[in-house]
């Protein structure tokens, strides 16, 4: 370990084995006809690199909320054997609304991560597309509720909120974890908190109009038909599908995007432990997983 935080690692033979996550699931997807796109990052180094974002770590990908729903029932069934969907229906100290399907084999630790019992192995990010109402105000009141859902799941756990940086924020973690989670909600299980959010939103899917968000954390909307009209792109010579309007959707997400950010904005997750070789069951200190039904 060097430094606070800071650990050394084959950044390169990460990302060859996380592109292997990508390209099973790209499999499955396309061997039962699933639809998914390469988002966010993962479509910037796609772009401008052909791949990774030289500095990058992860993978994100969106399914329309069907396919995803789909993918979710069979991809079990499908997926290699050391692959394993993340989720809060299959884990039940699972932080994310979203799922991951992380390599059993294999160990990525977040600090934000450490006191849970969970697969800490490495993964690639799959979130749902869903419809939205597209008037001026239902976007700003859902894009609220978004922000306050992912302040209270996040200040859930108390190693999330030790990273904070900034005081102010620090002081409203606690606050949150304190007085929601210990006292307002301490007979609600997060789970259950989960999935009560994954309900609205996908009624809200079922209501909704031609809109969805760009992304889940930011106020940056499109049309929900233009994710479904997809082309390939060349990723880690390999190609996969993304949107079809890569321009729009880049520019919205991170304005100039050809252009290389500074050397100071070039971070990547920075994981506590990385180890490709040994699971994270394995791996001294790091909670031992044991997958159940809620």
């Amino acid at each position: 370990m060097i430094g606070e935080n800071t650990i050394m690692y084959d950044l390169r033979a990460l990302q060859n084995k996380v592109a292997e996550i990508l390209a099973a699931v790209a499999k499955v997807c396309d061997e039962h006809g699933l639809e998914y796109i390469i988002m966010h990052g993962t479509l910037l180094g796609a772009v401008r690199h052909k791949g990774f974002i030289p500095w990058d770590d992860d993978i994100d990908i969106c399914m329309p909320r069907e396919s995803y729903d789909k993918f979710m029932e069979i991809g079990p069934q499908y997926l290699p054997e050391n692959l394993k969907i993340q989720h809060y229906s299959t884990e039940k100290e699972c932080p994310n609304l979203f799922a991951k399907v992380r390599d059993c084999n294999t160990t990525f630790l977040h600090s934000e991560h450490v006191d849970l019992n969970i697969n800490q192995g490495i993964f690639i990010d799959i979130f749902p597309i869903d419809k939205i109402k597209k008037g001026k105000w239902d976007i700003k009141a859902e894009y609220w509720r978004k922000r306050i859902f992912n302040v209270l799941n996040e200040c859930h756990d108390l190693a999330y909120i030790k990273g904070i940086k900034r005081k102010s924020s620090i002081f409203i973690g606690y606050f949150v974890y304190y007085f929601f989670w210990k006292f307002l909600f301490r007979s609600i299980k997060r789970a259950d908190f989960l999935k009560h959010e994954d309900n609205r939103r996908r009624k809200l899917h079922l209501n909704g109009d031609d809109c969805t968000f760009y992304s889940v954390d930011r106020e940056i909307t499109g049309k929900y038909s233009s994710f479904v009209q997809r082309k390939k792109y060349i990723f880690e010579k390999k190609e996969y599908w993304g949107p079809d309007n890569y321009d729009e959707v880049l520019s919205k997400l991170y304005g100039d995007y050809m252009t290389l950010p500074p050397k100071d904005k070039q971070i990547t997750h920075k994981p506590l432990l990385v180890d490709l070789n040994h699971s994270y069951k394995e791996t001294e200190g790091i909670c031992k997983n044991e997958n159940s039904d809620i």
